[in-house]
């Protein structure tokens, strides 16, 4: 695989509800998306070009601040992935692009450079990654989603409900499940992005609030790569807190 087919986009939105200014959130010192543009940096320097796609211009004097590359996207865009897809035309000589979103600094390289080989070698309309689980925390946590997946790992359903339902464990009480969680990261070809976005909203997508329902209702296949390592992503103030315990170990 040859990195410098790959064009890493980092989404931003200023905005967030649930954990207002998420970008510039102090994490050990640095703020947020600088952590996560920090943790993908050996990537840019094996080949690929990562860059952060923003919506507000103090995301923007921040990134100035840190030496973050950026590119200002329109304030329109619906979703992050709409971000990227502004941006992957500025880089037509990538084709394919990784969507990392900003609130994911811990996200393991060797997990995404699995998921990119797969991306690369199999060529879906989308590729993106899920983590064998056993929780029943995460199992029953509507911010958890989960992959129900066909018998050659691509994506049946994602759901913030708890999928597959395991009746056994919800009559005996006995806690004992089994899930795939999904890891919000999404490997594209160039005119499979674009394409994407020019999809119509689905009604499972604004039901579940799950933009990559839009991409199965649309009969388009996701395959799933098997991540080996947790990530924390970071959507409210308790995700944050649970960031700085790990990060300071």
């Amino acid at each position: 695989m040859n990195l410098k087919d790959w064009l890493i986009v980092i989404p931003a939105r200023l905005a967030s509800q649930r954990l207002p200014n998420k970008p510039l959130a102090d994490l050990a010192g640095k703020p947020l998306l600088v952590r996560v543009f920090e943790n993908l940096s050996p990537l840019k320097s094996s080949g690929a070009e990562i860059i952060v796609a923003l919506d507000h211009e103090l995301t923007a004097k921040m990134c100035d601040k840190f030496h973050v590359p950026y590119f200002m996207t329109k304030s329109t865009h619906p979703s992050g992935t709409d971000r990227c897809a502004e941006v992957a035309l500025k880089f037509p000589h990538c084709n394919y692009v990784l969507n990392v979103q900003g609130d994911e600094p811990f996200v393991n390289l060797d997990d995404l450079l699995n998921l990119m080989e797969l991306m690369s070698s199999k060529n879906p309309n989308i590729a993106t990654m899920g983590l064998p689980m056993s929780d029943w925390e995460g199992y029953q946590n509507p911010n958890v989603v989960k992959i129900a997946l066909d018998g050659q790992g691509s994506a049946l359903y994602f759901s913030r409900a708890p999928i597959p339902f395991d009746r056994d464990a919800e009559r005996t009480g006995s806690k004992s499940v089994n899930y795939i969680q999904h890891l919000g990261v999404y490997a594209f070809s160039q005119a499979s992005l674009q394409k994407f976005c020019n999809l119509p909203a689905s009604n499972l997508e604004q039901i579940e609030k799950l933009e990559q329902l839009r991409a199965l209702s649309a009969g388009w296949k996701i395959l799933v790569s098997s991540a080996k390592h947790r990530s924390i992503g970071i959507d409210t103030p308790e995700d944050l807190s649970r960031a700085r315990q790990a990060f300071n170990g």
